[in-house]
């Protein structure tokens, strides 16, 4: 099943998620609906907020480099309750462009070059995983999502004024699509 994707102004997008404390038969078919969502979207990571859920969970595919230099993406990942910590010093910055603002060219975001994820995948088994450059600033960005902030938040103020226009008309189609 393909899930409607919250957009910009909706306050979902700006809530503290709440931590899932049991793996039920509900939270595994939204994660399998999450999967299908970003497949058929062209995306490559999706949180819980963004398909209308206050819970701490995302689902994402990495990208993966190829022997002939062209990229691909894995088999989707569930992480639930994560965690992220011991940020790499190392920063740099990358466009970043977000399911939930469709139509937002990308935006230049900050981030540290790799993180350390703690989460929890379907079957309740806790694991670790470290990564970095794309799959890093991935992981941060869904993560974002489950903290109520948006990559937005985190661009130069300058690249923030080039998309008000944008971002009031992507709030104004929210509001009128909740007046129906």
């Amino acid at each position: 099943m393909i899930l409607d994707i919250v957009l910009f102004g909706d306050p979902i997008l700006r809530k503290k998620c709440r931590p899932i404390e049991e793996i039920t038969e509900e939270i595994k078919q939204l994660a399998l609906h999450m999967i299908e969502t970003i497949d058929k979207k062209n995306g490559i990571g999706l949180a819980a907020p963004q398909v209308g859920h206050d819970i701490r969970m995302f689902v994402l595919r990495k990208y993966i480099d190829r022997p002939d230099g062209s990229w691909g993406v894995s088999e989707p990942r569930v992480y639930i309750n994560p965690v992220l910590h011991t940020p790499s010093d190392q920063l740099w910055v990358f466009p970043e462009k977000c399911l939930s603002l469709p139509g937002i060219s990308g935006v230049p975001v900050t981030r540290p070059h790799s993180i350390i994820i703690e989460a929890t995948d379907l079957f309740g088994k806790k694991f670790v995983e470290e990564d970095e450059g794309h799959n890093a600033r991935v992981l941060m960005h869904e993560n974002d999502h489950l903290n109520g902030v948006l990559h937005i938040d985190r661009t130069d103020e300058k690249s923030k004024h080039k998309i008000e226009g944008e971002l009031a008309a992507l709030k104004k189609k929210y509001l009128q699509s909740k007046k129906k």
